[in-house]
């Protein structure tokens, strides 16, 4: 077997875990957004039922559990980001490198970052929590 051909086998291999990865962080971000639509549902219930303890306890658990969301969040991009950077190292030693091609071209049409893009989701539901908070000490 030649070095270009282990490489490329090891190259293979590593963005099977890179793909794995983008696949966790997609159930986490189904995960989580089904939790958020269930504290909103139990908020609702709550508060139709006149429980006065929802008011404050259940948006400020949202507001928690949004912020390790965006946490987890942060935590994926940077290690999808620096499994992309080893990608690319070891794709400089083929004649065509893809991934270095496919950032140039993205960056040239002036993208966000699908990863920062993601961020948003959580902080509408901050929002919305604050929201809550806010109309029910009023």
């Amino acid at each position: 077997m030649t070095d270009q051909t282990s490489a490329f086998d090891l190259y293979k291999l590593y963005l099977a875990t890179a793909e794995k990865v983008s696949d966790r962080r997609a159930a986490a971000n189904q995960w989580l957004l089904g939790v958020n639509g269930a504290i909103v549902a139990f908020y609702g219930y709550l508060e139709s039922a006149g429980a006065e303890a929802a008011r404050i306890v259940i948006p400020i658990a949202g507001v928690l559990i949004c912020f390790a969301w965006i946490g987890l969040l942060s935590s994926y991009r940077k290690l999808n980001s620096a499994k992309f950077a080893v990608l690319q190292e070891i794709e400089a030693g083929f004649d065509l490198q893809l991934f270095a091609a496919e950032e140039a071209h993205y960056n040239r049409l002036g993208r966000g970052s699908l990863a920062q893009l993601e961020t948003y989701v959580p902080i509408c539901f901050v929002m919305l929590y604050l929201l809550i908070i806010i109309v029910s000490l009023s």
